[in-house]
């Protein structure tokens, strides 16, 4: 069965500046028990659009809206392939133009990243636009999939919003089952991954994973979460908004 916490945080800049949080996540369970699928994605609106905010959370309602439409209608995802995630990213995209009508304004100013996964018992799959990251752990060995993306110029990346968005959305499947899952997005890069390596920062992810795995209280976890990413050690090293999300998948033989 999995396990998962999540939190989306307003950065330091944001709240100086009276600006709401601009990520998002999202996070479903499909199936039952050990055959459980685990769906989650986070997305980072961009800070200089306007309704940011509400593309982030667009883009994640969208994910998990078709995720469970395509589980009802399939019963697994042992098949879901790149032509089926470029569907999804159409879907929020097409939600998130029919939102930029609404209010009179281009759909850059509800510009967003995403990343996504999607966890079935025996197959993994993921998918990217943009930066932030997808980390994966398992018997104390963490890789990240796609390193965060970088667009044309300096400090920019890439979005779901852009012209462009069907070529440099980013997709893997593997035909194996994931344990120990973690997402997040670039308010967090410097603090849990290694750019000079380009490998995740092992003692970020480590004694958060084995929280998740070994405490009998999950939503008090949860709430450890947000104190932690409000803490002014984490705070310091970033002053843009940061979203987490962790998920472990529990057997019994489970080795940390």
């Amino acid at each position: 069965m999995w396990r998962h916490i999540a939190q989306s945080l307003q950065g330091p800049s944001h709240i100086a500046d009276g600006t709401c949080c601009q990520d998002c996540n999202g996070v479903c369970l499909l199936g039952k028990n050990a055959a459980s699928t685990l769906v989650a994605c986070v997305a980072d609106g961009a800070g200089s659009a306007r309704f940011a905010n509400l593309g982030s959370t667009i883009a994640c309602e969208s994910i998990i809206d078709n995720a469970a439409t395509y589980f009802n209608d399939h019963g697994t995802f042992d098949n879901f392939d790149r032509i089926e995630a470029l569907r999804w990213c159409d879907d929020a995209r097409a939600r998130i133009q029919t939102a930029a009508s609404a209010r009179d304004c281009g759909i850059r100013e509800l510009a967003t990243t995403l990343c996504a996964v999607i966890a079935a018992p025996h197959t993994s799959t993921f998918f990217q636009l943009g930066d932030g990251g997808i980390v994966l752990c398992s018997h104390g060995v963490h890789g990240v999939v796609f390193w965060p993306q970088s667009g044309e110029y300096a400090n920019t990346t890439n979005f779901l919003t852009s012209d462009d968005y069907r070529d440099r959305l980013e997709f893997l499947a593997i035909k194996n089952g994931c344990s120990n899952i973690a997402l997040l997005t670039d308010g967090l890069e410097r603090l849990a991954l290694s750019f000079n390596q380009q490998t995740p920062h092992a003692p970020f992810f480590a004694p958060l994973f084995k929280a998740l795995r070994t405490t009998d209280d999950v939503a008090g976890l949860r709430e450890d979460l947000r104190q932690f990413l409000a803490s002014k050690s984490v705070q310091h090293r970033s002053d843009d908004d940061k979203t987490l999300i962790l998920a472990s998948r529990h057997f019994a033989d489970d080795v940390a």
